[in-house]
């Protein structure tokens, strides 16, 4: 929002009930690891339950160099015949929810 002059911004909140100290050990040890491979990103306590994760303006893209780095990553897989481990799950629940919207629409067209 204005605040953040429109930009888009990250921010962790714990749930209620979670232990905030070790939430917070947690998140900042993860964070360490985070800003060892992308220096300048940073962890930014907002109130007891909210942290602002600080993303450096060289790390951000604007919408167009976004899909070039889509497409680039694409055009890998293609090349590899084969999608990374972990988009597998994630295309699983898509096609899931894909069929199970169409099997839903052409019920109630019936």
């Amino acid at each position: 929002g204005k605040e953040q002059n429109y930009q888009p911004e990250l921010f962790v909140e714990a749930v209620k009930g979670v232990d905030l100290a070790a939430y917070e050990k947690d998140l900042t040890a993860s964070m360490e690891k985070v800003s060892a491979k992308y220096p300048g990103v940073a962890l930014n306590k907002i109130s007891d339950s909210v942290w602002q994760i600080e993303i450096p303006a060289k790390y951000r893209v604007g919408h167009e160099a976004h899909f070039g780095q889509v497409t680039e990553h694409f055009l890998q897989y293609l090349k590899d015949g084969k999608l990374p481990e972990w988009e597998v799950p994630n295309m699983l629940a898509k096609y899931y929810t894909t069929t199970s919207a169409l099997d839903m629409a052409k019920a109630k067209t019936k």
